[in-house]
């Protein structure tokens, strides 16, 4: 007789087993990194998917860097920064299931999303050019205090170390300041749409990790970064031909962008020039106000900045002589609307009155000027927004 063997093959797992596996959600394309030691670390931040878990279960886990030669159950290297929706950050430099790891529970799906971040070291596998992969080791689920999970992404992410020579495993710092809070997560982007992979991720300060020199970080980070409340810092690559050309803001809680700034060709309205970089460790530098200054109106009125105080476009773009520049106010204030030349120099003003709450168009007549890039310059008592034209005859 047939025996059936179904009930004993579910009770031992054997059926009805998941398939566990890692998505990247968010995953930028270049990490530093430098081997034998490396002075200039930068956090790297990415959001992934896990599923085919326990339901509601909470895991341990910890988040490494793994090369391609590397085992399907090596731990790898990289030290962790663990994310708190409620508290501090926690940076480890000896991360383990046993000992120092971060935790999270699965939905009734099994699944989890979330943020991770890993700190580059001067291991081996962070030879600037190669690639490296994003590998999370869990535990059962339950009180466990060994991996038995490995989940490692199938996208690799670019090293590249902080040196000012063009070369495809070299990079740049950038960094700014903002009104933004803590916690948050900046992405930069190589177009202004936001599509595709980042360039790379970072988060904002300060979010209570001790990122200095005395833990390796890199010197621009350590100095004007780290522990600076809405400072943020991170690498691009110096073959980097379009430029950085969107910084993007998104929540801790569900990765909903909250801001965005672009700039279509890289080379900031402040000059801050991100294409094809050769700084190294003298970082680029955008300004929070004249290059994102959507940031601090957002956060001054967030209910209602975006659709209430606008600057547009002018059109058209490049123009010769004439463009219309077309703007809206909220309320009845005093409103400035200034032309600069690529060196700051005011060459036109064309608005400086009290203006009632609406929407205006105004024409700009560039006769006179020499064909080139100018910045055209809204400003109230709460707001500053800096576009950029160009003139071409």
């Amino acid at each position: 007789m047939k025996k059936n063997f179904l009930p004993l093959l579910l009770m031992l797992g054997v059926i009805g087993l998941r398939s566990q596996t890692i998505t990247s959600v968010i995953l930028p394309q270049y990490i530093e990194g430098a081997t034998s030691t490396n002075a200039n670390r930068l956090p790297f931040v990415f959001r992934a998917k896990l599923s085919g878990l326990l339901p509601g279960s909470t895991y341990r886990f910890v988040n490494q860097i793994v090369i391609s030669t590397d085992a399907a159950t090596t731990a790898g290297a990289g030290n962790c920064i663990f994310i708190s929706s409620a508290g501090d950050f926690t940076r480890t430099s000896s991360p383990g299931i046993a000992k120092t790891y971060g935790s999270f529970t699965t939905d009734a799906n099994g699944e989890f999303t979330g943020w991770f971040v890993s700190e580059p070291t001067g291991n081996a596998r962070f030879i600037p050019g190669k690639y490296v992969f994003m590998r999370i080791a869990l535990n059962d689920g339950s009180t466990g205090t060994t991996a038995v999970t490995y989940l490692t992404t199938s996208d690799s992410v670019r090293v590249v170390k902080l040196d000012a020579t063009s070369s495809d495993s070299t990079g740049t710092g950038i960094r700014s300041t903002t009104p933004l809070s803590a916690k948050q997560f900046v992405f930069l982007y190589d177009n202004t749409a936001g599509t595709g992979r980042p360039i790379s991720g970072t988060f904002i300060e300060s979010e209570g990790t001790d990122n200095t020199t005395a833990n390796s970080y890199a010197s621009f980070y350590a100095t004007s970064v780290n522990g600076v409340s809405g400072a943020f810092g991170t690498v691009i690559p110096n073959n980097l031909t379009s430029g950085v050309q969107r910084v993007e803001v998104r929540s801790l809680s569900d990765a909903a962008i909250t801001n965005s700034a672009t700039d279509a060709d890289g080379i900031w309205p402040s000059g801050a020039n991100t294409v094809n970089t050769l700084g190294g460790t003298t970082e680029v530098l955008l300004d929070a106000t004249t290059d994102l200054g959507f940031l601090a109106s957002a956060v001054k009125n967030p209910s209602n900045a975006a659709t209430t105080f606008s600057l547009k476009q002018n059109f058209p773009n490049p123009f010769n002589p004439s463009t219309v520049i077309s703007y809206s106010i909220n309320g009845s204030e005093h409103v400035s609307l200034v032309i600069y030349n690529v060196l700051g120099k005011e060459v036109a003003s064309l608005v400086n009155e009290f203006k009632s709450a609406g929407t205006y168009k105004i024409e700009f007549n560039g006769a006179s000027l020499p064909s080139g890039v100018y910045f055209y310059k809204l400003s109230t008592a709460k707001y500053t927004e800096v576009k950029k034209m160009t003139l071409l005859k």
